[in-house]
């Protein structure tokens, strides 16, 4: 029977007394160095607290470590509280069709469809973003070219006006080429051309 009790006895041992891994305390060592690097300790205490955690033999010896500093044993993890955040998620891939779209959009909506497409997929995907800046700024320059024709024109009393075909035809030959050129896989930059937006 004394047997039977001893074995019982060992067989309920706490996990606290179980011999740590070096992964394990080096693990609380990165912790340590996280909490430290953000401010949540002193540099006097976390060479206290780095100290205890590499001389830790067992769970409860590492996790003393830790006293203080978090609500639960940390032998092997971060707690959620003091992961870092994950990275927000970013579309992969060159970008190529919603780029060709942002491109083309310049035809029904001059500046605007490129706009939105900055403001949303670009966003989300670098590539993305780069087509439709460079769409959008080229919109805007050709806005600005026809406006300021429109002006010249008012003020030459229709002299220029022979212009508008030839800015228009301009205008529409880029916008279509811009699109087949990201389609194609390439970083099509439009000549003539304001960078307004980066």
């Amino acid at each position: 029977m004394g047997c039977e009790a001893g074995g019982a006895h060992s067989g309920s041992m706490s996990t606290s007394e179980l011999l740590v891994t070096t992964a394990q305390r080096d693990r609380a060592v990165e912790i340590l160095k996280e909490m430290y690097a953000d401010g949540r300790l002193d540099h006097m205490e976390f060479d206290l607290r780095l100290e205890k955690a590499l001389k830790a033999r067992t769970r409860a010896e590492l996790n003393s470590s830790f006293d203080g500093l978090v609500s639960r044993p940390v032998p092997t993890f971060a707690p959620a509280a003091f992961t870092r955040p994950a990275p927000l998620q970013t579309y992969r891939g060159d970008g190529r069709g919603m780029g060709t779209i942002a491109h083309w959009l310049g035809y029904p909506t001059s500046f605007v469809g490129p706009a939105l497409v900055v403001a949303t997929a670009g966003q989300k995907n670098p590539a993305v973003r780069r087509h439709a800046v460079e769409a959008l700024n080229f919109q805007l320059t050709a806005f600005g070219a026809f406006a300021l024709l429109g002006i010249a024109t008012g003020f030459t009393h229709g002299f220029l006006s022979f212009l508008f075909p030839v800015l228009g035809i301009l205008w529409f030959l880029l916008t279509g080429i811009g699109g087949l050129a990201t389609a194609a896989g390439s970083k099509f930059r439009y000549p003539f051309t304001l960078r307004l937006i980066k």
